[in-house]
């Protein structure tokens, strides 16, 4: 392979030796700052240790002193006389205590002072006359040995001027009901820091300094500024607790030392000052510069030899890709039979391996395009048959009639092409779905028919499927796909076996139902119900393209649902609003030309007293005065329904008696036997004055029905009872009167249609108003000649819904 400055041999050594020292330097400077800080954090260790070694150390001799202190005055009572207190002054006992000290550890205690002190803090004598070591803080002293015995702080550290002493407390004895301590007062100076400097292991250049007042005290250190030891500390602490350490280097006569300090405190946790040593750290600053300028020389001889080594091996790697480069223009001209020996290291192989692929993948490329085209195709069919769907549906006033024009096209092969569609519509009355139709693909149905073995299955899955359907009653629970579908108002599909999900009821598991959907049919205010449709017998699967379409549709519909609804509630009102101008209109010119001619006529019998037919005229006129009056009220009634009343929990059976009670001697007088019978007696929610009204005008229907039929034996019954397994109650009113034909039924409930001549025919229009507002149901069955059943449903009281 030539190699010039453009080759890739050249390159590619020239980049490995970038990479190399890049790497090598990262690498390095990694190491040497770990090894930095390691040693930094060995240093640290070690004076760390230090400082802790010294500070046990002088808390253990200050412990000692205590000990030794303590023992003297034990021992005291040893000399040849056993009143030594009594015979002694306070200053001969202090100094026969000083002497003993001295006995045991001359060079601890030559500069030490002991005192004894009463518990008002007051000097009684003292070993040494310099009285300034002393120094009893009176109120602080009196304050601390009030105490309960085990509270009393024995040891702790003072400071006077520049200097620092420990200070031992014992109890010495009670004299006249006043207790006396024994005090033992030791300066913290050269002697005592030198002593240390010997138990801390220090060095010949390292030392034990004090910090005072911002000031160091050193042997031969001179630091000039202050170094804080601690910026925040907790006065609960004292220097036999937790040690605290401050990491500084600081110059003394241009030597470099690492310093490291631990607080003291007095009697009250109040910081005092500072020990600490200094550690020399020129000897760290000379390993350090060894170290890097070693890292230096090992890149610089590594980069060398790499090069060389890298450039021999790249020179043997590169080889295979002048065949690679010679396959590679083969394939560009079209020829993808080509084959490349997979030879070299792994990544060349698996280029030559590549380009022997190539030919095939792009085949396979050309063919899953083609898929893809094909499944574009489908879908753009599915968006026009949907498209169809949108054009042609209608709204119904029957929804039955408008789902079975969708599921149609859902089943036909020139529309979304399933097997089979089926309805359940969801029952107010009864809250739940009820299978309600089917339809199936004809292709598959005539496939199944004619045993042509391309539709698995068996032949009552099909033929039996319409009949099948309608037994079908699924409790509206969650637990149920096809509620749940309902419910969430979203589409759930499943390319799966029905019989493996709860479709909530049983039957199901007979229908043979696979790669299934469940639509659901709703609007705003109010479900409708699902359509589920399958691809039985088939081997689609359903894809999520089609549901999103799917959901479209859905979504379409049930905005032209709610559309018609709204236009319905418009038109209502809009023919609500011109009922009421013309009742104003109407009623208020004949009502006052009644009046004028009632007013004439009454003038008319004081000249004409004697006449009865006048007298009786008066009275048709008075009669249709009311008449009109009450026509006029009916009227407003209906105008001026309102839906937001407020609601109230009622007792069910307390409004039917009150109801029967205001017509039942009305009806005994005309030979109506009104009767109840009521096995629920729990509470509704509704509005009291607007159930009274509905059920009395119901009442009042059943009592007119029996004005054009002669009989004896005439009954209104009242049945109230509970549904089963929902939180429903139905009412039944119940007669025996002439009853209503199949014409009539049907528009029932439209205002101002009416059969007695003296009604204006918006009874039932107010009481299907108000059982609507009541959110329940209502519907009339009838037979001509034998009576009328008129079914409320209404919903039961629950807190949760209050």
């Amino acid at each position: 392979m030539k190699v010039s400055r453009s080759s890739l041999l050249f390159r590619m050594v020239f980049y490995n030796d970038i990479a190399i020292v890049m790497v090598s330097i990262t690498i390095a400077l990694f190491l040497t700052f770990t090894a930095f800080q390691n040693i930094e954090s060995k240093f640290i260790d070690s004076a760390r240790d230090k400082i802790a070694l010294i500070t046990r150390a002088y808390s253990g001799e200050i412990l000692k002193s205590k000990d030794d202190l303590n023992q003297v005055v034990r021992n005291v009572g040893a000399l040849g006389d056993r009143n030594f207190r009594k015979n002694f002054t306070y200053s001969q006992q202090v100094k026969v205590l000083q002497t003993r000290l001295l006995k045991k550890n001359f060079s601890m205690y030559k500069d030490s002072n002991l005192s004894i002190v009463d518990e008002d803090g007051i000097v009684l004598a003292e070993s040494n006359e310099d009285q300034r070591k002393t120094i009893i803080d009176q109120v602080g002293f009196k304050e601390n040995v009030a105490q309960n015995d085990g509270e009393i702080k024995t040891t702790y550290f003072f400071k006077n001027g520049n200097d620092i002493y420990s200070r031992t407390i014992l109890r010495y004895e009670v004299e006249r009901s006043r207790k006396l301590y024994i005090v033992l007062t030791m300066p913290t100076n050269q002697d005592v820091l030198n002593a240390l400097e010997a138990v801390g292991g220090l060095g010949e250049e390292d030392s034990i300094i004090l910090l005072i007042d911002g000031k160091y005290i050193s042997n031969g250190l001179n630091f000039t500024d202050e170094i804080r030891a601690i910026k925040k500390r907790d006065p609960s602490r004292n220097f036999t607790q937790k040690f605290s350490y401050i990491y500084k280097k600081k110059d003394s006569n241009k030597e470099v030392y690492y310093i490291a300090l631990t607080d003291l405190y007095d009697y009250k946790n109040e910081y005092i000052g500072s020990m600490g040593v200094a550690i020399y750290y020129e000897v760290i600053e000379k390993f350090k510069r060894v170290v890097s300028l070693s890292v230096i020389m090992i890149i610089l001889l590594f980069v060398a030899v790499s090069t060389t080594v890298s450039a021999k091996l790249f020179g043997n790697l590169l080889e295979p890709l002048s065949k690679i480069i010679d396959a590679a223009e083969e394939v560009s001209k079209g020829n993808y039979k080509i084959f490349v020996k997979p030879e070299g290291v792994d990544e060349i192989r698996t280029l030559s391996k590549s380009f022997n692929k190539m030919a095939e993948d792009i085949r396979n490329n050309e063919e899953q395009a083609k898929n893809k085209n094909k499944k574009l195709l489908e879908t753009l069919k599915r968006l026009d048959s949907i498209e169809r769907i949108l054009m042609n549906i209608q709204i119904e006033n029957d929804m039955t009639i408008t789902v079975k024009e969708i599921i149609s096209a859902f089943t036909s092969e020139v529309g979304l092409g399933y097997s089979r569609a089926m309805y359940f519509r969801y029952s107010r009355e009864t809250d739940r779905l009820v299978g309600e139709l089917a339809v199936i693909n004809n292709r598959v149905k005539r496939e199944m028919l004619n045993n042509d073995g391309n539709t698995s299955g068996f032949k009552f899955q099909i033929t039996e499927l319409n009949e099948l359907v309608k037994l079908i009653k699924i409790p509206f629970k969650l637990d149920s796909l096809i509620v749940k579908s309902l419910v969430e108002k979203r589409i759930i599909f499943e390319n799966d076996k029905g019989y493996k999900y709860n479709l909530g009821n049983e039957l199901f598991k007979s229908f043979g139902i696979n790669k299934f959907l469940i639509i659901p049919i709703y609007s705003e205010k109010r479900n409708y119900g699902c359509i589920v449709v399958d691809y039985f017998g088939k081997e689609n699967n359903i894809s999520q393209e089609e549901v999103e379409l799917l959901t479209l549709l859905s979504l379409n519909i049930s905005i032209r649902i709610k559309n018609r609804t709204i236009e319905e509630e418009k038109i209502d009102l809009e023919r609500t609003v011109t009922t009421g101008k013309l009742v104003e209109r109407f009623f208020k010119s004949r009502e006052d030309s009644f009046e004028k001619m009632l007013d004439f006529m009454e003038k008319m019998t004081e000249y004409d007293q004697s006449n009865i037919l006048l007298k009786i005229q008066i009275q048709e006129i008075k009669n249709e005065i009311i008449k009109l009056k009450r026509e006029k009220e009916i009227l407003n009634e209906y105008i001026n329904v309102k839906s937001n009343e407020p609601l109230e929990i009622i007792d069910i059976e307390e409004i039917i008696s009150e109801v029967i009670s205001r017509v039942e001697d009305k009806l005994e007088k005309i030979g109506i036997n009104i009767s109840t019978f009521i096995n629920y007696n729990g509470k509704i929610i509704g509005n009291r004055a607007r159930l009274k009204r509905a059920l009395y005008e119901i009442i009042k229907n059943a009592k007119e029905s029996f004005d054009k039929k002669n009989q004896d034996n005439k009954k209104i019954n009242i049945i109230v009872t509970k549904e089963k397994n929902i939180d429903k109650i139905r009412i039944n009113i119940i007669d025996n009167g002439i009853g209503m034909t199949k014409e009539q039924l049907e528009n029932v409930f439209e205002p101002f249609v009416g059969y007695n001549e003296n009604s204006p025919g918006l009874g039932l229009a107010i009481v299907s108003r108000i059982v609507k507002d009541h959110h329940g149901v209502i519907k009339i069955l009838s037979q001509e000649n034998e009576g009328t059943d008129v079914k409320i449903t209404l919903n039961i009281y629950k807190e949760e819904i209050l």
